[in-house]
């Protein structure tokens, strides 16, 4: 069995899997529009609402137009050569530490995506599925994006409860180069690129962490 096809049964798996519930929307991933071959893999928090679970395409929607997030951390690949659109050889590999959409909530009369519960990181955690995506696409470099992926990585992969809050994890990995590593993988945690995240675009102006991560890719 090759890559793709190894690839493909998973994506078959991520579309069975209904950690948060069964979802009557949501449609198989599109493997023609993924980067199996991929130096980099994006990890997120979660299956967002609008784009790959109903398009089957990461970051974009039905009709090809491409949602804040993928726009916002286009900005942030560009500054080491990379991109979130699929047609392109230097796309990134985008995955999730939950495969599958929580829902939303109500905060204050407003509309909010839920966060995924501890029991459905924990349940994601047990069924594999990550933990075979790495093994079959054997990326060089692992960017964790957001809060989440960071502490749950870190946890359930690398053994370490993690004394940083996101933000300062990223500034001393900037500062001092040291980095962790899962499988010899570099594993670089950023800002999410919600829109709604004001500490990516601050992130987008830290040059030192663009440097160390133009650094690794060179050396792979």
């Amino acid at each position: 069995m090759n890559k793709q096809e190894k690839l493909q049964l998973m994506f078959d798996e991520i579309y069975s899997l209904n950690i948060c519930g069964k979802d009557p929307l949501k449609v198989h991933r599109d493997i023609s529009k993924t980067n199996i071959n991929s130096k980099v893999m994006v990890i997120a928090e979660a299956i967002a609402p609008e784009q790959v679970r109903l398009s089957g395409v990461n970051y974009f929607f039905k009709d090809g137009t491409i949602g804040n997030t993928g726009k916002s951390l286009e900005k942030f690949l560009n500054k080491f050569g990379y991109t979130v659109y699929p047609d392109k050889p230097n796309c990134i590999y985008h995955t999730e530490i939950v495969h599958g959409f929580p829902g939303y909530e109500i905060k204050n009369g407003k509309k909010y995506i839920r966060r995924p519960t501890k029991k459905e990181i924990l349940l994601s955690m047990e069924s594999e599925i990550l933990q075979k995506e790495i093994e079959i696409v054997q990326p060089k470099l692992i960017l964790l994006m957001g809060n989440t992926a960071y502490q749950s990585f870190y946890t359930y992969f690398l053994g370490i409860k993690p004394e940083n809050n996101l933000t300062k994890e990223i500034g001393e990995i900037s500062n001092t180069k040291v980095f962790r590593k899962y499988m010899d993988i570099p594993i670089i945690p950023i800002q999410h690129s919600s829109g709604a995240n004001p500490r990516f675009n601050k992130m987008l102006q830290n040059e030192k962490l663009s440097i160390l991560i133009r650094r690794l890719l060179s050396t792979l």
